[in-house]
């Protein structure tokens, strides 16, 4: 594994890696297959691309017998060289332990060895930093361990010892007096679920459903071998694994496993299985179910250290040995140990379950019974454990009632879709296309198809077409397939046709009553009309939308209403009105387990945090949006563009361009074209934050040479063209940027997009300034400011101070530039935009550069404040709190003084700007 293939280890490699460029050793410590390994090859390679001479000696257990085979692994490149340096007396000890001789051994040629390697080592150091490497030095042979351990303790600076220990889960290390002190003991952890579901991505050469992964991370309790393993052996199964299935064992982890199992008695085996079959076993249920005393097999599992049991649960101790018995079992031992729980179960979801899984047998009355579970399910707001149910449903359903076994199908693959699992819904739905034989159970399966392939144009434009023949005279029906047109329409900018489409679906809803229908026709008119620049009537058309959503239950139709009026209030900078909205719906959707809607509803929190000055949340929101959209592989690219955006306000400005350039190959790499313009919006505003202009130029350049179908024409949905502006002053295209503003200002009054003036009225003021009249600008600013009213979005006030910072200081107006700093300072802290805070800072720290008239010893105004309360004793986080900086702004200061007066620490600065005949 490579340092690049490293997942989810950044934390280690930060402190091992310090710890080695410092002082002491590192020791590595975790059970097996945990990933300690791959950590200590990836210091390795940083190391050495240092220049650290690399001796290392990965033991094994069949050769822990051997005297000084460690020893020989460590020195086998050093030889020529320890040969040279060492005087006969050591030299020919070493060659006797290391077989380069032959001799008698001795006591005291033991400790010639100890001290010939000592030797090797301290002259090795005099070249340059040594690095000793022993990956599993619990198996180092006793003789080599007693060299290393007698070097540890006389070994001074220039060698260092990095080392991996095997140790069982929870244990401690016990090798540490082989380290060189101070040792650092790193224990390294499991992986967390988005890492493993990341290694998985990475490492596997195919992709694997969202729901096996997450399955894989159980099982694997974050161990990276393990997941590895599993991940493996479900790709080389014959067949697709399903919930139900057991996951296939790789023979490298039967091996492991095998072994604790192997000893079990028959009744304690079968006591296993039933846990293993139970999704939460208690052992009154698995005495009940097994029908006798099952004392005596617990104690044994117990002993064994197979299972925990406390107050009346039992849990495996590792979860994938529940797996690991369940898959070793025989599929008629399975089906048995399913029937005797189910004859205990009450609990209606977990009884259906084991009833299905207790027979391969169709029977009518028992796939009724998990229907009624898996709607139960979804009540309670598990998608997936109802799209398994309706599967089960299906799977037992008579051939002789395919319609039936369609719409069970059909709700399992709606289900799958909501919860992230989509290709298991893409299965299911063309399985139920197969058997499907009306135009109610055909039409919900191929739009469910049509779905699946959304980015495959001609693939959905048949499905759809199949879809309206087979929907033809059926006004429900027709509606549906029309809404889905239209938004098929709209995706091929086909506008006229998807404006006709989602007319006449309107219609058709309304006159057979589907309220849903006419919900989502309105929605998808209302995009069209927003796109078409009809922002009057597509809020009208939104609203009619989202009052008749109200009363409706939770679906993708009413999620997509409700979150589009949310941002309507955005538009309109009611900013705690749509917070109240999105973060309800988000609440909601997240309690009802739809993971796809969620991901929907997180793309317009980012924006809706963002604007209304709380950049945390946005923060948070925006990467569990990409998290979401990566683990259910759905617009991954999207998902980035999302945390891209959410770093620009709430984040890392470096990440932020990271996510912004990630997302734009990707979107070139798929041809998504709806999302390139966002993405080009992102790396525009990435360089506007980081004083780029010409990079942000590019990107917005890029943008308005795609035409008008590339962004909204409403210029409150994606605000950048301020930015634009901005980034056209710094690049000196004046005329162009006076021509966007007077151009995106009309826009904006035009549809009554108030928000936006407050960013257009900046970027002119920035443009007066750079014309040669700063005091015109200034003045500008303050009318904007004082007039902004509250429906304004407080990041951009906050930016409207940092631009009066920069305008008063080409004015040299230094008292009103610092007011505007420390006030944008104050500002960006409260709204949780670090990277902004940070911009605010420098602009602080340029103002108070010494200009070149100055004489070095004379302080600003800040330095002064700073040297006072150095004097009065006040630390640095002190002074930071005290003049609205960072701490690290602070030190940045003191530091620069330091160099100015050519000192080294506080008691030395505060001497010289004391001493007599200073005027600072």
């Amino acid at each position: 594994m490579t340092d690049d293939e490293l997942v989810g280890r950044s934390g280690l490699v930060e402190r091992a890696t310090k710890q080695l460029e410092t002082s002491g050793s590192v020791l590595l410590y975790g059970p097996t297959g945990i990933g300690k390994s791959a950590l200590g090859r990836a210091l390795v390679a940083e190391r050495g691309r240092k220049g650290c001479r690399i001796l290392s000696a990965a033991p094994s257990n069949s050769e822990a017998g051997l005297p000084y085979v460690t020893l020989l692994d460590l020195l086998s490149n050093q030889l020529e060289f320890a040969w040279q340096v060492l005087p006969d007396h050591l030299r020919q000890p070493l060659e006797v332990a290391l077989l380069k001789a032959s001799a008698p051994d001795t006591v005291r040629d033991e400790l010639a060895v100890r001290l010939a390697v000592l030797h090797v080592l301290r002259r090795l150091a005099t070249t340059g930093p040594v690095l000793i490497v022993v990956d599993d030095i619990q198996w180092v042979d006793p003789s080599s361990l007693e060299v290393l351990t007698f070097c540890a303790r006389r070994l001074s600076e220039g060698v260092h010892l990095l080392a991996t220990e095997q140790v069982a889960d929870g244990d401690l290390p016990v090798m540490a007096d082989a380290c060189p002190e101070p040792v650092l003991q790193l224990e390294v952890p499991p992986l967390t679920e988005p890492d493993v579901l990341g290694l998985l991505r990475q490492r596997l050469s195919s992709p694997l459903p969202v729901r096996t992964a997450r399955r894989i991370f159980t099982a694997s309790a974050g161990n990276p071998f393990m997941a590895l393993e599993l991940g493996r052996a479900v790709l080389r199964h014959p067949k697709n694994v399903s919930p139900n299935d057991p996951l296939p064992v790789s023979s490298r982890l039967k091996t492991l496993l095998g072994e604790r199992l192997g000893d079990l008695s028959t009744d304690t085996h079968e006591l296993l299985l039933h846990a293993a079959s139970s999704p939460r076993p208690t052992t009154t249920q698995l005495a009940r179910s097994l029908d006798r005393p099952i004392d005596v097999c617990l104690a044994e599992a117990e002993t064994l250290g197979l299972i925990d049991v406390s107050a009346e649960r039992l849990r495996f101790t590792h979860p994938l040995l529940r797996e690991f018995v369940y898959a070793e079992a025989t599929s008629a031992a399975r089906r048995q140990a399913h029937a005797k729980l189910a004859a205990v179960v009450d609990e209606p979801v977990e009884n259906a379950t084991h009833r299905a899984l207790a027979t391969q047998e169709a029977d009518p009355e028992l796939a009724a019974t998990i229907e009624e579970a898996a709607t139960v399910a979804a009540g309670r707001g598990a998608p997936g454990a109802a799209a398994n149910l309706w599967r089960l449903s299906a799977d037992r359903t008579p051939s002789a009632q395919p319609d039936e076994r369609a719409r069970r199908l059909t709700r399992a693959a709606d289900d799958a879709a909501a919860a992230g699992h989509l290709a298991e819904s893409a299965d299911m739905a063309r399985l139920a296309v197969q058997v499907a034989t009306t135009p109610e159970t055909k039409v919900p399966a191929l739009l469910l198809c049509a779905d699946a392939v959304w980015p495959e144009r001609d693939r959905r434009v048949e499905l759809l077409a199949e879809a309206f023949a087979a929907a033809e005279g059926n006004k429900r029906f027709e509606a549906r397939v029309r809404i889905e047109r239209s938004h098929s329409h709209y995706f091929d900018r086909s506008l006229d046709d998807a404006q006709e489409d989602a007319r006449i679906a309107e219609a058709l809803a309304r006159e057979a009553g589907d309220t849903e229908a006419v919900v989502d026709a309105l929605s998808a008119a209302s995009s069209v009309l927003m796109a078409r620049d009809a922002e009057e009537t597509s809020d009208a058309v939104l609203e009619q939308a989202a009052e008749l959503a109200k009363g409706l239950p939770l679906t993708r139709t009413v999620v997509n209403a409700r979150q589009m009026a949310a941002m309507r209030e955005l538009f309109r900078g009611r900013t705690d009105e749509a917070i109240t909205a999105i973060t309800a719906l988000a609440d909601e959707v997240r309690d009802h387990g739809a993971m796809r809607w969620l991901a929907s509803v997180l793309i317009s929190a980012t924006a809706i945090y963002e604007r209304s000055g709380r950049g945390a949340d946005a923060l948070a929101a925006g990467h569990e949006c990409y998290q979401l959209m990566q683990d259910i592989g759905d617009e991954a690219e999207v998902g980035m563009i999302i945390a891209s955006r959410a770093e620009w306000v709430g984040g890392s400005a470096t990440i932020g361009r990271q996510l912004a350039e990630s997302a734009l190959d990707a979107v070139h790499l798929v041809g998504n074209d709806e999302w390139t313009g966002p993405a080009l919006v992102s790396l525009g505003l990435i360089g506007v934050l980081t004083g780029d202009p010409q990079r942000a130029v590019e990107a917005f350049d890029a943008i308005e040479g795609s035409g008008e179908a590339a962004m909204p024409y409403d210029p409150a949905v994606i605000p950048w063209h301020a930015d634009y502006a901005e980034a056209l002053v710094a690049a000196g295209r004046l005329d162009d940027a006076a021509a966007l503003i007077a151009e995106i200002r009309t826009r904006a009054e035009n549809l009554d997009r108030r928000v936006v003036k407050l960013g257009l009225d900046r970027a002119e003021a920035l443009l007066v300034a750079k014309q040669g009249d700063p005091a015109a600008a200034l003045e500008l600013l303050d009318k904007t400011v004082s007039t902004a009213g509250d429906r304004v979005y407080p990041l951009d006030l906050a930016r409207c101070e940092l631009t009066r910072g920069r305008i008063a200081r080409q004015a040299r107006r230094r008292s009103v530039a610092r007011t505007a700093f420390l006030d944008a300072i104050e500002q960006f802290e409260a709204y949780g935009a670090p990277a902004w805070r940070e911009v605010a800072e420098m602009e602080l720290a340029r103002l108070d550069v010494p200009s070149r008239s100055r004489q070095p010893s004379e302080l600003t105004d800040n330095e002064q404040q700073i040297v006072s309360m150095v004097r009065d004793g006040s630390t640095n986080r002190e002074i930071a709190a005290a003049l609205y900086l960072s701490v690290k702004a602070v030190e940045s200061q003191l530091t620069r003084l330091y160099r100015r007066f050519g000192v080294a620490n506080r008691t030395q600065l505060l001497r010289m700007v004391d001493r007599p005949g200073h005027n600072g």
